[in-house]
């Protein structure tokens, strides 16, 4: 599987936003605690056995090619691609389109990251994905390309960064981290024109992939990736750096998950009533806050929600994925940094107006069963007996106890 992957990392930029700390230095070669960012790259990408990289450049060009003879790294092939102008993010791809293997791993060149490429590649391959972006809940949604998947993993809506964030009616939560794993041949679609320069590989590849409805697929992870390329991302990374987050938050280690249940945790939600728009929504704030401080101990943090008013019809997952998002937004703004969220949508009795009955159905997610917290635990490499879930009812203990974790009663934090 990574044998039939090629990796390019585009390191062509000026880095502009980092001149004051870096000076003439390019970001990928300016040291962070003694290694610099491409550096690291390169020995996360060895650690997964990749066999095959090139290296897209032009600003100072010279200094990588300096860097490649100074160290020695275990690929098979490790070359450097120098473009005579600058052709963006990803302009150098239809240069080097006869190079590549049959799928081609695309990263930034200026990303921090620790993730667990395995997970990733075999996410792509089961779903025969076109492309898959890996993406997480942003922390600067205005000014980033943003997706919108409200089943969980299928990319419904793309959200370019240079759109205007206050028209933004749905607010998007997935960011693109920087990292895209696609089939090459996708690239022969889409011919660079003589007057273009300067391609972004998500304003351009991905969203023209999209209008022609390729099957684009979100891998959201909790793992650590973050651009070093403004000085306060910076000293970000150098923090996450010495502290060892990037190894600790990769999930080829277990992870400490804090799972949360939503309606009347979170939110207040009437007995046998349910959230059918953001206008419903009313915040327990003091939930929150201690919430906020309790997840300082935890690694992964979840929302894990039942929500049969989608069996029932009364709800879209468009619209749940709506009212997740605001409730997560708000969230991370009071310091609960939720990374994803689960949801059931089944019900199990039949006779309702207009029910789904695909969803009508006695499943193993709908708690008190513990099916969402196996599963996030499956696919995340979540460590169930150190995990822990904040619930107000029985339903929540129930689900915790049958999964292996703790539980406390919010009335009891």
């Amino acid at each position: 599987m990574i044998e039939d992957i090629t990796v390019v990392i585009a390191i062509g930029g000026e880095g502009s936003r980092l001149k004051k700390i870096s000076g003439d230095i390019p970001k990928p070669l300016f040291p962070i605690c003694g290694i610099s960012t491409l550096e690291r790259a390169l020995n996360e990408l060895d650690k997964y056995g990749f066999k095959k990289v090139i290296l897209s450049t032009c600003f100072r060009k010279e200094l990588f090619k300096d860097f490649i003879k100074n160290n020695a790294f275990n690929f098979d092939e490790l070359i450097i691609f120098e473009e005579e102008f600058p052709l963006g993010e990803c302009g150098s791809l239809w240069k080097i389109q006869d190079q590549l293997s049959s799928k081609t791993l695309f990263i930034n060149g200026d990303l921090i990251f620790s993730i667990d490429f395995k997970k990733l590649c075999a996410y792509d391959t089961n779903l025969s994905a076109d492309i898959t972006l890996v993406t997480h809940p942003s922390s600067h949604p205005e000014d980033s390309d943003m997706i919108s998947a409200p089943n969980g993993s299928y990319v419904e809506k793309l959200f370019l960064k240079d759109r205007d964030y206050r028209e933004d009616e749905f607010k998007p939560l997935l960011g693109f981290a920087g990292i895209s794993l696609f089939k090459t041949s996708i690239i022969d679609e889409f011919k660079l024109l003589k007057n273009q320069s300067k391609f972004n590989l998500f304003g351009f590849l991905i969203k023209n992939a999209f209008e022609k409805k390729k099957k684009i697929f979100s891998y959201n992870t909790s793992e650590y990736i973050k651009d070093m390329g403004t000085e306060k991302r910076y000293f970000e990374v150098t923090k996450a750096i010495n502290k060892n987050i990037l190894e600790m938050k990769n999930y080829t280690n277990f992870q400490k998950a804090l799972f949360i249940d939503r309606d009347n945790t979170l939110i207040e939600c009437n007995v046998n009533s349910y959230i059918l728009c953001i206008d419903q929504i009313k915040f327990l704030d003091n939930n929150i806050e201690k919430l906020a401080k309790l997840s300082q101990n935890f690694s992964l943090i979840s929302i894990v929600t039942n929500q049969p008013q989608i069996a029932m019809n009364k709800l879209s997952l468009q619209e749940l994925e709506h009212i997740n998002n605001y409730i997560i937004h708000y969230c991370r703004n009071k310091s609960l940094l939720i990374d994803t969220v689960s949801w059931c949508p089944h019900h199990p009795h039949m006779g309702y107006e207009s029910e789904n009955k695909i969803l009508k159905t006695d499943c193993f997610c709908r708690k008190p069963k513990p099916g969402m917290l196996l599963k996030l635990a499956y696919e995340r490499n979540i460590d169930l007996k150190s995990s822990l879930l904040i619930g107000d009812s029985h339903v929540d203990e129930k689900a915790a106890k049958s999964a292996g974790s703790g539980f406390i009663n919010i009335l009891n934090l």
